[in-house]
């Protein structure tokens, strides 16, 4: 599938698990439902060329900037605890995040980071570097693979074994890819909108 399917079901994959009336928890889960979302098309360069992956990164990037700076207005937590917890164990988890990106930009797509091991790695990366962080981001590289796994070019599930999983149900572009494009948008918009309900009766009972 394409990048803008990918973060928009990854995020609202998250939003899916994420406490209802919490801001904290709806950061938590659009700022790591998106990530997960697409890093594991880390193995698209752009020597590979392809716009679509570039437009997907500056996307996350957009999104991310925006939910920390909703978290550090309402002061819900993740910044706090991103600041509060800086120190060796941060440094190892972006070490380590930085050299799977590495990697990944350097194997064939839909090889290593379309693994569970590469979804494993990065989770422990992500645990290292912002522990709220972690199921949002699971659950968004999960609904990576969920998709990728529906098309007609496999994935190497099981790296490094060489078996390929592909249920040859669509193409990565296309209408299908459309179809849950338009399927993730709606599906965030209803749950972001039930997930912060209740502040915003909270808000209102206040006037």
């Amino acid at each position: 599938m394409m990048s803008k399917t990918h973060i928009a079901v990854g995020v609202a994959s998250a939003l899916a698990i994420a406490h209802t009336g919490s801001v904290g928890s709806f950061v938590a889960a659009v700022v790591g439902g998106s990530i997960g979302g697409i890093i594991a098309d880390c193995d698209i360069t752009p020597s590979r060329a392809h716009k679509d992956a570039l437009i997907g990164r500056l996307l996350v990037v957009g999104i991310a900037v925006v939910a920390l700076a909703l978290d550090y207005y309402y002061s819900a937590g993740v910044c706090d605890f991103i600041v509060g917890n800086l120190g060796m164990r941060t440094i190892m988890g972006v070490a380590l995040f930085t050299a799977l990106t590495f990697v990944g930009g350097h194997t064939d797509h839909r090889t290593f980071t379309h693994s569970l091991v590469a979804m494993a790695a990065f989770c422990g990366a992500i645990y290292l570097i912002c522990q709220p962080l972690l199921p949002y981001f699971a659950i968004g590289y999960a609904s990576h693979l969920v998709l990728d796994i529906t098309n007609h070019q496999s994935i190497r599930l099981f790296w490094p074994a060489r078996i390929e999983a592909s249920l040859g149900l669509c193409r990565a572009k296309g209408t299908v890819n459309s179809i849950m494009l338009v399927v993730g948008l709606v599906a965030c918009v209803l749950l972001a909108a039930y997930r912060l309900a209740p502040l915003a009766s909270s808000a209102v009972g206040a006037f």
